[in-house]
């Protein structure tokens, strides 16, 4: 089978460029296209509740269009309501847990577990983003065998080391400080606040802030820039020293992938699948959640050894490159569709 047709689901996708909600599905859909992959889309746009009112009725249409080959929904439960219900037996179904969704909606109450039990159940296939994710639903039903690890990736073309000094000087930064970076929403899930606790610390270093999101109050050395194009925070990452991300619930982060492949060492928290792409003292640092003193440590660490962050940079590339290249993973991904769809 040379190509095949894709029934997308998902209710969250960018509206706009430069509008992160589903961004990594976005980009995953460039791939498989660029794979000759023809893939028809149902997705919500709007971040309104109301979203989900056309959202559903796309949804029902793709579902049942006769010349699907294949159905993938991305995010549980919300996005394969549909096509559960309404899948047919020629057409595999396969669904994509992203993190919350499998680590929190099961356990909140017992009619949740049961619904997502009936959802991987009913599933021809179930990816995740990261192997916690995966040993999650396997210790509440999903089959080993037919539940794979895998992320979107990242472009280590796009994302790659550019000068500092050059990516600094456009944006009127100093040289010679010591710039921390966070991209992502601005939501205390994310550990912001314990990012600006340690700025108040470090009067001396800069903490940039990429990503949309109700700006805090907080010190002269923070900067938010808000949303930003993908050029441009490919720009951020090359004029950071290193990634902050002391998140409390994370799968396998975008945004550490792509500081890694500009050679931008990270600091994270020891959650989700931080862990898996960051290994600890090699190319970036591990420190528990909601610890303030460790991320103080860990930036002081950062800032006072150049030489070992620079070297953690070109080893955070590495593993990017190895594991995380977009190519390779929608290599893998497709290859999970077309035996799906050779054993239908």
């Amino acid at each position: 089978m040379e190509s095949y047709t894709l029934g997308l689901f998902a209710n969250m996708y960018p509206r706009f460029e430069g509008d992160y909600r589903g961004i990594f599905i976005q980009r995953m859909v460039k791939d498989l296209e660029s794979q000759d992959v023809l893939v028809k889309k149902a997705v919500k746009t709007s971040a309104s509740i109301t979203g989900y009112i056309p959202f559903y009725c796309k949804s029902v249409l793709l579902a049942k269009d006769p010349h699907l080959d294949i159905m993938q929904a991305e995010y549980i439960p919300h996005s394969c309501i549909v096509p559960m219900l309404l899948r047919r037996k020629t057409c595999p179904l396969v669904l994509k847990f992203h993190g919350d969704d499998a680590r929190i909606f099961p356990f909140k109450n017992s009619f949740f577990m049961s619904l997502t039990q009936a959802m991987i159940k009913r599933a021809d296939y179930v990816l995740t983003s990261s192997e916690e994710i995966r040993n999650t639903l396997i210790s509440i039903g999903a089959v080993p065998e037919k539940t794979s690890a895998l992320h979107s990736g990242v472009d280590t073309i796009f994302f790659s080391p550019r000068s500092q000094k050059s990516t600094r000087q456009e944006h009127g930064l100093p040289l010679d400080a010591t710039i921390f970076l966070f991209v992502g929403r601005l939501h205390a899930w994310k550990g912001l606040y314990e990012i600006l606790s340690v700025a108040k610390c470090c009067p001396n270093e800069i903490f940039v802030f990429v990503g949309p999101g109700n700006i805090p109050d907080h010190p002269k050395n923070c900067l938010f820039v808000g949303s930003q194009q993908p050029d441009s925070v490919r720009a951020w990452y090359n004029a950071a020293d290193c990634l902050l991300l002391p998140t409390y619930t994370e799968a396998v982060p975008t945004s550490v992938m792509e500081s890694f492949a500009c050679e931008i060492p990270a600091i994270v928290t020891n959650v989700g699948g931080c862990p898996e792409i960051v290994q600890d003292g090699k190319n970036g640092l591990i420190i528990p959640v909601r610890d303030i003193p460790a991320l103080y440590e860990a930036v002081i660490w950062m800032r006072n050894h150049p030489a070992e962050r620079k070297k953690m940079g070109r080893q955070a590339r590495v593993t990017v490159k190895e594991h995380y290249d977009h190519t390779i993973l929608i290599e893998k991904l497709i290859s999970i569709h077309k035996n799906l769809l050779c054993n239908k």
